[in-house]
């Protein structure tokens, strides 16, 4: 049976995931569509009297307040500039890379655990391997055997024709949120400091000044975490590197190991499986 608009599509897919009404088509050329945009029409009013807001707000600061914020954003500026200049973050990453990797590579457990990971895990391969190139073969086999020994749903679908009250609902809150645009005050609020000349004399005042200080401590700050971060890297490649060397030397062996063992147990399982299959097979063709 055609299912005859996208609409019923989407309710009959939303109601057998049990989404609705998170599945909610508010695009449907009609009311609900027609909810979506008041949504978005009453969230872009909201916005112009959030800017508006934020705008009267900037204009009413003094120097006093330009002084703090100008303090504050050149220490924040000054620290993030020195903590990922090219002696802070950087340079202890680049100095702690290379003491962890030395360390890591001299990881007295770094060999041995590559040597057990790579045997299990070529132990594991070979088996698949050898279990697999005679599995189909002893199934056939085991299927033809069996076969002669063995030889003696709907769906529900709804649909309406009339939008939920709570799919309006639904569409108009979704248009609102898609338009609201929660920067509006801030970017009010911007503005109008740019525009009140008594706050940025105080904002450029205190800049500089802040800047150089957070400048120094974002430099130190940098140094020292980047080291710590660089050498926890510079470990573990160190101990990978020695853990892989190890790993592919012991993966050889334990691959042969596991080839035997899955090359044996694939022909048992396969004739086993196909033996089962086939004489099922084989008995329901005796019932009709």
């Amino acid at each position: 049976m055609v299912l005859g608009s996208r609409r019923t599509r989407l309710s009959l897919l939303c109601l057998s995931l049990g989404l609705l009404p998170a599945c909610v088509d508010c695009f449907d050329d009609g009311e609900l569509e027609a909810a979506y945009h008041a949504g978005e029409a009453t969230a872009r009013e909201v916005n112009e009297r959030e800017h508006a807001r934020g705008h009267e707000q900037g204009r009413a600061l003094t120097y006093d307040d330009g002084h703090v914020d100008g303090d504050a954003a050149g220490y924040h500026d000054g620290y993030h500039d020195g903590y990922y200049g090219p002696h802070g973050h950087t340079q202890g990453l680049d100095d702690g890379y290379a003491a962890g990797h030395v360390d890591g590579w001299l990881d007295p457990f770094a060999c041995d655990d590559g040597s057990s990971q790579g045997y299990d895990d070529g132990d594991r391969d070979g088996y698949y391997a050898g279990f697999d190139e005679t599995h189909a073969s002893a199934f056939d086999e085991g299927y033809a055997a069996g076969y002669d020994d063995g030889a003696g749903s709907c769906g529900f679908r709804a649909a309406r024709d009339r939008p939920d009250p709570d799919d309006l609902g639904t569409c108009e809150a979704r248009g609102y949120e898609h338009a609201l645009d929660h920067s509006a005050f801030p970017r009010g609020l911007d503005a109008g400091k740019a525009d009140n000349p008594e706050y940025q004399a105080g904002y450029g005042d205190a800049y500089g000044l802040a800047y150089a200080l957070g400048s120094g401590h974002g430099e130190l700050d940098g140094y020292d975490e980047g080291y710590l971060e660089g050498y926890d890297l510079g470990y573990i490649a160190g101990y990978d590197s020695s853990f892989a060397l190890c790993y592919d030397q012991a993966y050889p062996e334990g691959w042969d190991a596991g080839y035997d063992i899955g090359r044996a147990e694939g022909l048992a399982v396969g004739y086993d499986e196909g033996y089962d299959l086939g004489y099922d097979d084989a008995s329901e063709q005796c019932a009709e």
